[in-house]
């Protein structure tokens, strides 16, 4: 909530592994990391950061923004480099379809 208090709408937090937590001014939102086999972190939480503004402004909601970020970040550490890595939109759809389950 301090971070907040400094004038963001929404304040999400990243902890790699762990996933990463939000809150919009009324909820607090938790998303669970993804279990992928990572290769390389590098650029996971550029690429989360990224992706959840995509997301933002494609309409979704603070939790769909967060589950996309992790996505696209969960995809990027299964490559090395930064870069490299960096998910389609169609295999990030893909991934969120499939069997991936997140870390409970």
């Amino acid at each position: 909530m301090a971070l907040r208090a400094m004038g963001p709408r929404e304040v999400v937090i990243t902890l790699g592994e762990k996933g990463s937590v939000g809150f919009d001014g009324e909820h607090f939102y938790e998303q669970p990391a993804f279990k992928i086999k990572a290769v390389d972190t590098t650029g996971a939480g550029d690429v989360y950061h990224g992706a959840y503004i995509y997301a933002l402004l494609d309409g979704s909601d603070m939790a769909q923004c967060m589950r996309f970020a992790s996505a696209v970040a969960a995809l990027n550490c299964m490559h090395i480099g930064a870069q490299s890595g960096i998910p389609t939109l169609s295999a990030v759809q893909k991934f969120l379809k499939g069997s991936q389950t997140p870390v409970e």
